[in-house]
């Protein structure tokens, strides 16, 4: 599974007037789900880009 972290939200110099814009989701990581019980999942992180956080987004991989 994919690992995301929730884009940042930042000023907008374009549009200026101090109006704010979000950062879409950026690709964190990669993850592999190898023991599933009813309320919790182990995963091991096969590989990651940047610090990984509590409240991360993870998702299954397009393709």
């Amino acid at each position: 599974m994919k690992i995301f972290q929730g884009g940042e939200t930042i000023r907008d110099v374009v549009a200026g007037g101090g109006k704010t814009v979000k950062l879409p989701l950026e690709e964190a990581g990669l993850l592999m789900v190898f023991r599933i019980f009813d309320r919790v999942s182990f995963a091991l992180i096969m590989h990651a880009t940047q610090p990984l956080h509590v409240l991360d987004w993870v998702r299954s991989p397009e393709g």
